[in-house]
């Protein structure tokens, strides 16, 4: 007899629902969900290791898998202040937590990892607020913005948006090659959890009380 594992038939009724009313506003924010989601199981799974371990120099381009925290956070906090001049008076964007006195790569906004989740945390809502608050029907307008060299550039606000959520998909991958290498379950791209809908599931973390891994 085949068994089959997923979700019930009625959360999938009420999935498929949502799907039938699907658009790019739900796209979006689905996306802005799976990231908070997935950012908070690979820190959860990340502290398993020691500071040591986290911030020992892997042979990334940004170092050691601290460096790779630090520069999604900078480039996600980089972002959320260009898309100001779509929305100059959003509460969502000019919070002046996302104001920093340096948001260059070079600098490290927090030398520990409690520092680092909390504002992963804070970044990862705004994110969230964001695509709640912005009228998608906008997404194929241009705005203007200075790179992180300082020249000024164009970009269709859809586009950059995509980008946001890729770019982390893309060091988070990284980071998941980094923990394959050094024998820690990880799992924190999980495509059914994206798939199934926007329930949260419990987090992949260590054993409450579990000794940090040093490796």
């Amino acid at each position: 007899m085949i068994e089959f594992y997923g979700p019930s038939e009625a959360r999938m009724k009420k999935r498929r629902g949502h799907v039938m009313g699907y658009d790019i506003r739900n796209a979006f924010q689905n996306l802005a969900r799976y990231n908070e989601r997935a950012n908070r199981e690979m820190y959860a799974v990340l502290s398993q290791l020691t500071e040591k371990a986290r911030k020992r120099d892997v042979s990334s381009w940004f170092g050691s898998i601290h460096g790779i925290l630090n520069h999604i956070l900078i480039t996600d906090m980089n972002w959320l202040k260009r898309y100001r001049a779509l929305s100059p008076a959003s509460p969502v964007l000019t919070d002046p937590q996302l104001d920093p006195p340096n948001l260059s790569w070079s600098h490290d906004l927090h030398e520990d990892f409690e520092g680092l989740r909390q504002t992963r945390v804070f970044v990862d809502a705004k994110i969230r607020a964001w695509f709640a608050e912005f009228p998608i029907s906008r997404g194929s307008e241009e705005f203007q913005y200075r790179d992180s060299r300082g020249t000024l550039r164009r970009a269709v606000a859809g586009a950059a948006f995509e980008f946001l959520f890729l770019h982390q998909t893309h060091h988070r991958g990284q980071i998941s090659q980094i923990l394959d290498t050094l024998g820690l379950p990880n799992n924190f791209a999980d495509n059914a959890a994206y798939l199934e809908g926007p329930e949260i599931r419990p987090v992949i973390g260590s054993p409450r009380g579990a000794d940090p891994v040093s490796i």
